[in-house]
């Protein structure tokens, strides 16, 4: 299942000069600057959102992350979290984006008992603000979940790939 840290993304304000007109200026990601990267534990705030694109369906929001200095001995089982928590830099600052999540799934994909669907990609859309910090993560929630493997998230901003991390599941 798909974890996103709960974060409040504040509005745009753009003071404009009466003697110039106005122009807004596009917001533009010039890059996102990796914090901290690896397997963590979060506290789950209760939030859910649905997410089509992935394999669980929804995202589960969560806060209070801590990034784990050494990896899990064992990483394929339930309760493993892995992602990376990133700052989105461009302009202007509090402009809020969309970025796509990808995460590639190693093969055979998993596949969600639910649905009867196997997923090699997890995708999902979600806002972020320039300027903020921001983490994405996975986590294995269900046995079914859980592939051994290389295991990719890519960040992107339209066609334009932000970030690439991998992780190995053991």
């Amino acid at each position: 299942m798909k974890i996103a840290t709960a974060a409040m993304l504040a509005g745009l304000i753009v003071p404009l000069s009466s003697s110039s007109p106005a122009v807004a200026q596009a917001p533009r990601i010039e890059r996102l600057d990796v914090i901290q990267s690896g397997f963590l534990t979060v506290r789950r705030t209760g939030a859910i959102t649905d997410a089509p694109g992935s394999a669980a369906g929804v995202i589960v929001e969560a806060d209070h992350e801590r990034f784990l200095t050494e990896p899990p001995a064992d990483t394929a089982r339930v309760g493993t979290i892995f992602g990376v928590k990133f700052r989105v830099i461009g302009e202007p600052r509090n402009a809020v984006v969309n970025l796509r999540a990808i995460w590639r799934i190693p093969p055979p994909g998993i596949t969600n008992p639910k649905t009867e669907n196997t997923y090699r990609r997890d995708i999902t859309e979600f806002p972020v603000a320039i300027g903020e910090d921001r983490i994405r993560a996975f986590g294995f929630d269900e046995p079914w979940e859980i592939v051994r493997g290389n295991w990719t998230l890519e960040l992107w901003q339209g066609d334009r790939k932000l970030l690439d991390q991998s992780f190995v599941i053991r």
